[in-house]
């Protein structure tokens, strides 16, 4: 069964990805400034594009295939409360993923360096 998404538990999922977005934008800022200077973290800022290009996309998919499901199920007579926010939450779905993900190996990326150089 699909879960069922009301606008409180996509504002929560919002929430939360304004905590990993700063989190990311946190350990980005230095790669962002330096990236007119040198080509040190090119691999980074490739992936950056690169992640931002396929959330969108499977966004895009996820979206359409909401939309599909919730027209599908208007067709045989069963409604679907919140179908908005439904189609919201499924077009976030990639991205929000994307942000945490991303918060969390930033995070431990930078953490091991700061250990390796305390020794």
């Amino acid at each position: 069964m699909a879960q069922r998404h009301t606008p409180l538990h996509l504002a929560a999922d919002l929430g939360a990805a304004v905590l990993d977005t700063s989190i990311t934008l946190w350990w980005r800022w230095p790669i962002l400034i330096a990236a007119g200077m040198t080509s040190r973290d090119s691999a980074e800022l490739n992936r950056m594009v690169s992640e931002k290009v396929a959330a969108a996309t499977s966004g895009a998919i996820a979206a359409q295939t909401e939309t599909m499901r919730i027209a599908s199920r208007a067709l045989t007579g069963k409604k679907t409360p919140h179908a908005a926010t439904a189609v919201v939450a499924a077009a976030l779905k990639p991205a929000l993923r994307t942000v945490k993900a991303n918060a969390k190996r930033l995070g431990k990326k930078r953490s091991k360096k700061r250990k390796s150089a305390a020794r």
